[in-house]
């Protein structure tokens, strides 16, 4: 299975989010604008991204001082990760890695985040738990991802915008407990199982409207609502 979904993700990697790579500046602006919501802003910090694909949130949070990882299981992403950090000259350090079983030592971050991999895992409980054991305590997981293989009346839609995705992931999909449904309340169950608290989440809105306006059609055929973001934080132990 793992195969299949690397097969795919290395091809991808040559056109994927490549429709906004002329405004990858307004983007970053975006990330930046939200990463400055929720961490303190006179406090240096050590942050993982998991699943870092082209690596666009990683290079947002290292442009405003902090130290940022960059994990991906496609060697192909993150050539292309480390493509874009050189032309924004900024220094993100480039991992390549299961999310499932990240090679990372334990409680040495305080933030951990992730954009649109949780669906694709076949096992996210053990992703979450990587999150909790990376984490110092206190630390804070920020998750995003949205409703991928839905119609807004709910049924499943067919076909997606890629014959390969169609071919390598038919045997894939029904194995990935999150491809369905794919909810902020069952991520925040999941988390709680695995010893995260303090849940919040919401729709990120500005990033819909960016996406919508770069690539209508693109928008129309993925989104049928904008992304979610939910944070939490890791229990503390004292």
């Amino acid at each position: 299975m793992k195969d299949k979904i690397l097969e795919y993700w290395d091809f991808r990697s040559s056109e994927y989010h490549t429709e906004y790579a002329k405004c990858m500046d307004e983007e970053m602006n975006i990330w930046k604008s939200i990463f400055s919501e929720i961490l303190l802003a006179d406090k240096k910090i050590r942050a993982v991204e998991v699943g870092t694909g082209p690596g666009i949130l990683a290079i947002s949070l290292a442009a405003m001082g902090h130290d940022v990882t960059g994990v991906d299981l496609s060697e192909n992403m993150l050539e292309r990760a480390a493509a874009n950090a050189k032309e924004k000259g900024v220094n993100v350090l480039l991992v390549q890695g299961d999310a499932e079983e990240v090679p990372l030592k334990d409680g040495e971050y305080d933030f951990i985040f992730s954009k649109y991999l949780l669906w694709t895992l076949p096992q996210p409980d053990k992703f979450l738990g990587e999150c909790y054991r990376l984490l110092k305590d206190g630390g804070l997981m920020m998750i995003i991802d949205g409703l991928w293989f839905q119609n807004p009346d709910g049924t499943e839609k067919k076909n997606s915008r890629h014959n390969l995705f169609d071919e390598l992931y038919a045997d894939v999909k029904p194995n990935l407990p999150l491809a369905k449904d794919n909810t902020p309340e069952r991520i925040a169950s999941l988390a709680q199982y695995h010893g995260f608290e303090d849940f919040t989440w919401r729709f990120l809105d500005d990033y819909d409207t960016f996406l919508e306006r770069n690539d209508p059609s693109g928008h129309a055929a993925g989104y049928i609502q904008p992304p979610h973001m939910i944070l939490a934080k890791k229990r503390s132990q004292t």
